[in-house]
């Protein structure tokens, strides 16, 4: 694991203060050598037809190497979490690709997915003191 502690997405993404850190796609292989420079995994998940949140956390699981017998939904997600990141301690980022089409086409998903994935990045942060951190994109 890079020795490193926990990095502000803000510094290393200039324009986007806060999350939720939403990139124009033209952006992203920018955005993804810079994070790789700093010493994080990246892994891209599709989230344009996402269609419900149990779509959206088994695609988040994936992503994040969960066991094949993870099936989704936000319960399961986070019980997995730490564990997951207590066993590989790491520093990743998860593009969420296309997800600019999920927000035109249903915003209310969009917005619960968000806070989903917020909540999900507090709690590594908080429960890897520092040593882990999970971004999303």
């Amino acid at each position: 694991m890079n020795s490193r502690r926990w990095r502000s997405m803000a510094a290393l993404l200039p324009g986007r203060p806060r999350a939720p850190y939403l990139l124009q796609a033209d952006r992203r292989a920018e955005v993804e050598k810079t994070l790789k420079v700093d010493g994080f995994s990246v892994a891209s998940s599709e989230f344009g037809g996402v269609s419900s949140s149990q779509d959206a956390s088994v695609l988040c699981g994936r992503a994040l190497e969960y066991p094949d017998v993870y099936r989704g939904g936000w319960d399961g997600f986070f019980d997995l979490l730490c564990s997951e990141f207590q066993e590989r301690p790491r520093r990743i980022v998860v593009n969420l690709l296309d997800s600019d089409r999920l927000a035109r086409r249903d915003l209310s998903l969009f917005v619960n997915i968000s806070w989903a994935l917020l909540r999900a990045t507090e709690t590594v942060e908080a429960e890897g003191a520092g040593e882990w951190q999970l971004e999303f994109l």
